[in-house]
Parts: C-alpha cells; structure tokens; sequence
C-alpha cells in the first residue's frame, strides 16, 4: 500500500470533523518539518471532540508470576529533611560513590515514587502520584547492582504487596549504559529506576489525549524519586536518552502496549 492509500485510509476511519483536525495537523507537520504536529492537533480537545475509548481498563498494576518475590522492608516515613528544603536544594546528581545502597532506602523510594497508600471508595488503589482518571500507567522496574541484602538483577516493583519480583539475575548495569547511550552515570551508581508506561490503561478512558497524560503521569512520580532521594541525601538525575527497543528487549516488553519513559541511576553521594 503506497503512503498516499495509508493516509487516505487513515482519514476515511473518522470523522468529517476529525479529518479536518488531521489535516490541520498534517499542514502544520509540513511547514515546521515536525511530525509531532499532527498527534499534537489529533488529541486537542474541542467542542466537536469525541473521544474514542481506545483500550479496555483491566489492571492497575503489573503482578509477575515469578519463583521467586522479596518482600521490601518498611518504608521510611520521615526524613531529617523539610519538604520545602529538599525542594529547594533537589539537583540533577550524575556522581555516585561505589557504596551499596541500603534496601531500606529503596524501599523507601519505591513507595514514595509509585506505591500504593490505601484503596479509594470504588476500590481501586490510592497511591502517591497524582494520576488521569486514577488510571495509574506507571510501572517501576528496578535494577539492583549494589543493594544490600537482594542480588544483583532486574526486578518489578510490585505496588500492591510492597515487593520485588525477581525477573532476571545478573549484572546488567554495563548494558544498560550501552542502552542509555554510553552515559556512564548509569553505569556507574548502585541501582537504576526505570519508568514505563501502560498505555492502555490511560486510554481506556482518554482515548486520543491519553498519550499526554500518561507522560504527565510519569513526570510526577519520577519527581517523587528526585524528591525522596535528595530527603535521604542520595544522589540521582532523570536519563530520557535510550534506545527504545533496546530497552524494551531488555525489559520484555513490547513498545507499543508499554514503553520506558525514564530512567533513574541512584548512588550515595560522592
């Protein structure tokens, strides 16, 4: 099928409205030479939107059905640190000692970032970051390189139990610096964070504008982590910069259905 059948396509499947804000978008792509344009004018919302559900709502959280989970220890709930100072002293941090980092801290952050805090009237979780239509798409992925008391590996945070689901063991921090372009910041701290996002739990209720507020969504846990780790005088810095589906492999995930947005290096400070 040729690239002018594609788009006809694509155009005959909505609207007479719909097609117009396609075109517009299209128009726009072509004169600023960015193809971001044309979602940026398919997801606006106007008085003749109509939102298209584009997924089924399913789960809130990913469970893996692994041999072996690590329950975390409790969370920290206070630090010696006033919210207002860490904010006002919170830093992009990319030097990390070769120290280990104590489980306890990463628990600590892990439920600060994503976890849950109690269950709503409708059932479903409550957790720590602000979140579309209470949809939660965020998923944390850890890998461990130096934290005391868990091997080194790639594992799951589960929200819902407070734990860690074994997927892979291994050290994999030289990949993943391969994977985040050589930045050796990654490599070198004791654990990474890494963000995904399920997209179709956002557009089971937003349909098109999902794809903006499952970033936003991301954005607030991943300032959660930044915020957690300058209270417990950590160091860490948010990495945008990878190979998509390297990671992806790396994670077994798809790309499409979910897909990385962050990664966190965390590390005592030098």
């Amino acid at each position: 099928m040729s690239e002018s059948e594609l788009l006809e396509k694509l155009l005959s499947e909505y609207s007479n409205e719909f097609r117009r804000v396609i075109r517009r978008g299209l128009e726009k792509s072509l004169s600023k030479k960015d193809p971001t344009m044309i979602y940026h004018f398919m997801s606006m919302i106007s008085p003749e939107t109509n939102i298209d559900l584009l997924y089924e709502f399913d789960y809130y959280y990913k469970i893996y059905r692994v041999s072996e989970r690590i329950k975390l220890p409790k969370p920290l709930e206070i630090s010696n640190r006033d919210v207002l100072e860490v904010i006002r002293s919170r830093r992009s941090r990319r030097r990390y000692s070769y120290k280990p980092i104590d489980l306890v801290k990463i628990s600590t952050i892990l439920y600060h970032a994503v976890g849950v805090t109690g269950r709503a009237w409708w059932g479903g979780p409550k957790r720590v970051y602000p979140s579309a239509g209470a949809l939660q798409p965020v998923e944390a992925y850890l890998v461990a390189s130096r934290v005391e008391g868990i091997e080194n590996g790639l594992y799951h945070y589960n929200p819902g139990e407070h734990s860690l689901e074994l997927l892979k063991k291994g050290s994999f921090n030289k990949l993943l610096r391969e994977i985040s372009l050589d930045q050796d910041h990654v490599e070198k701290a004791a654990a990474n964070i890494i963000l995904t996002i399920v997209y179709r739990r956002t557009a089971s209720k937003y349909g098109l504008r999902a794809y903006r507020y499952a970033h936003l969504d991301a954005g607030f846990a991943g300032q959660n982590i930044y915020l957690v780790a300058e209270a417990l005088d950590l160091a860490t810095v948010a990495v945008g910069a990878f190979l998509d589906e390297e990671l992806c492999n790396f994670l077994e995930i798809d790309c499409v259905e979910e897909f990385p947005v962050l990664i966190f290096p965390i590390g005592e400070r030098v």
